[in-house]
């Protein structure tokens, strides 16, 4: 068995085969702190909700700190903020254990492949405290690791029908990446660190007020000038086959009318190939865990092949 895992900055995903089915974990990086009174641990010990005892505070984390937090009108802690590690913080990294041990189940075999995202990372295979973190945690529970960027993830997950050439891009909640793919193969990646997060409320949100639309144009098409810029210095479009087709994943393509924007974006960013397509991935939780479980399967196949021979 391989699985795929997505550690974003605001919720761990993970994804595995079970049978002919795919079966999906989400839990959000974030903690809700609570007042250590007889009240509060009435009503969470009613609704059967797990917390951590810590310096007279009662510590809710996961998919349980975002209901509390709206059930209460109390704001969570985000655990990886602007999906940075907390290093001088003990108990951080203690509650982001425990949200990755209940995203990410044993290796049913000792070795088996996940493939996974860093949050965080700006440069491909860069030593940082997150992976220096991470990584050892995905081993103890019984898998070998390997990491790959969320922006070829998005082309593994969508652009299988172009023979994964192309663009991906990830719209994340703290930084956005670009990927440009040859033959299942990542020639260029470039992360930028603006996300969701740096957007008004309004523009990001479900409502997607008209007057919102300029807003979010301008971001876009700030986030492909500068991503396009830092391409181009590294030749990175020449050895792209055009027109290209280009997928986009993440919580703002949900706004309705996304499609139409990014279009719009795209054109004023004038990026030097031509393009043949947009794809935009169905399903907004789970895209880059896919691409991640995509690759997990490839190298497995390939390390099979290459004993049996």
């Amino acid at each position: 068995m391989t699985i795929g895992l997505d550690l974003g900055s605001t919720q761990f995903r993970c994804l595995r085969r079970q049978g002919p089915r795919l079966i999906g974990r989400a839990c959000a990086a974030a903690c809700l702190t609570l007042a250590d009174t007889p009240a509060h641990r009435r009503l969470l010990e009613r609704d059967a909700v797990r917390y951590v005892e810590c310096d007279d505070q009662l510590l809710i984390v996961g998919e349980a700190a975002l209901e509390w937090s709206r059930l209460l009108g109390i704001p969570v802690t985000p655990l990886l903020p602007d999906g940075r590690l907390s290093v001088s913080d003990p108990l951080s990294q203690d509650l982001i254990e425990l949200i990755l041990e209940a995203t990410v189940p044993m290796a049913s075999v000792l070795g088996e492949l996940c493939c996974l995202t860093v949050p965080g990372e700006l440069m491909p295979a860069d030593a940082g405290p997150e992976r220096e973190f991470l990584l050892p945690l995905i081993r103890r529970r019984g898998y070998r690791a390997m990491t790959i960027g969320q922006g070829f993830a998005v082309v593994l997950a969508e652009l299988g029908q172009s023979r994964y050439c192309g663009v991906g891009i990830s719209l994340g909640a703290s930084q956005c990446e670009f990927a440009l793919a040859h033959s299942g193969r990542e020639i260029a990646r470039c992360t930028i660190p603006w996300g969701a997060s740096d957007l008004p409320a309004a523009v990001a949100g479900d409502e997607e007020p008209h007057e919102a639309h300029p807003l979010l144009t301008d971001f876009l098409v700030e986030l492909l000038l500068e991503a396009g810029e830092r391409i181009d210095q590294h030749d990175g479009f020449r050895v792209l086959s055009q027109p290209v087709s280009l997928a986009c994943a993440g919580g703002l393509t949900a706004i309705r009318g996304f499609e139409q924007i990014l279009q719009q974006a795209w054109r004023r960013a004038a990026w030097p190939i031509r393009l043949r397509s947009i794809h935009l991935a169905s399903d907004r939780v789970y895209t880059v865990a896919r691409g991640c479980l995509i690759q997990a399967t490839l190298e497995a196949e390939a390390a099979a092949l290459k004993s049996a021979a």
